[in-house]
């Protein structure tokens, strides 16, 4: 199952309010993003007098003990309704950068340089971009979030490790999880040990776009920070939408003076057609041909636009 399609079943399932309501604000550390494995459980994995382990903890405890002995942080967290064990993984500062350096080696992965200005300030969101070395970690900017990698990338470095992509991230605890040439997270679906799996939600970096992009309407977009959390996709589809919405004034304020002088049309000759109509129809004709036109050129459309409306 592919990603985005991971994320619409965990988003439309139980599990994933349940979660929502079970952990929100608890996850551990909370400037680390995670991943979501979501296992079958029994009730009985609440029981502290046991002298066995549950069926379900026998078939889900040597996935985390894997996972755990990757040098991964994993927390267990059990629904309310007692149906479903979610294990929150997450990866430390030291093995993200590890990875990142081999996924910097693959393109897979870059962050942006420092730049600094004659008085020797720092200007945020000008340096180029090149693959994550860490002997250079001084040189590279942090996200607007405080930590070097943002929660996009934090959680695309936590695919990359559990994936059969490259050994040296994934360790050989993990290789063992999966068949040659599987994931190893889409093998643990497939074996029906994994019920689903999805991204979670950094709760400090979704507040702060609550208040800077959702609600605030008269204001630039926060193209930035949306690429931190969201990537590089959404935020290319929000800078479009949001030249989209801003060019669309120009044509909504040609009609509001078409309408008044059809209104004016139809109180002196009782009829709405008048000359403005067909030149209007032929200004919107050409200006989507010309926009279309600019977009098959590859015209680069300018980055710093009025925030869309939701």
């Amino acid at each position: 199952m592919s990603r985005r399609a991971t994320g619409r079943r965990a988003r439309q399932s139980d599990g994933y309010d349940k979660l929502d309501q079970a952990d929100t604000g608890r996850r551990y550390p909370d400037h680390l993003a995670s991943l979501c494995l979501v296992f079958a459980a029994d009730p009985d994995d609440l029981a502290t007098n046991k002298k066995e382990p549950s069926m379900s903890q026998k078939i889900r405890q040597p996935i985390v003990d894997k996972l755990r002995a990757a040098d991964l942080l994993v927390r267990e967290v059990l629904s309310r309704d007692m149906d479903e064990m979610f294990v929150l993984v997450s990866a430390s500062e030291k093995r993200q950068k590890q990875v990142a350096e081999i996924m910097g080696e693959r393109g897979l992965l870059k962050l942006r340089l420092r730049q600094q200005d004659r008085e020797g300030k720092d200007q945020k969101n000008e340096g180029a971009w090149t693959p994550f070395k860490q002997h250079l970690q001084p040189l590279y900017e942090h996200s607007s979030e405080g930590s070097l990698f943002s929660s996009a990338q934090q959680l695309q470095i936590l695919e990359f490790i559990l994936s059969n992509e490259d050994e040296r991230a994934m360790g050989p605890h993990l290789v063992q999880l999966c068949l040659p040439g599987n994931r190893a997270l889409d093998q643990l679906q497939n074996d029906e040990v994994v019920v689903k799996w999805f991204r979670l939600h950094h709760q400090d970096s979704k507040e702060a776009l609550l208040k800077r992009w959702v609600w605030q309407w008269k204001t630039m977009q926060p193209i930035e920070a949306v690429r931190e959390y969201y990537g590089e996709k959404i935020a290319l589809y929000f800078v479009w939408i949001g030249y989209y919405t801003t060019m669309l004034w120009i044509p909504a304020l040609c009609g509001v003076v078409l309408t008044l002088s059809q209104i004016y049309s139809h109180l002196t000759t009782d009829s709405m057609d008048n000359p403005w109509v067909p030149l209007y129809c032929c200004f919107i004709t050409v200006g989507h041909c010309f926009h279309f036109g600019m977009e098959a050129c590859g015209t680069h459309l300018p980055v710093r636009v009025g925030h869309p409306h939701h």
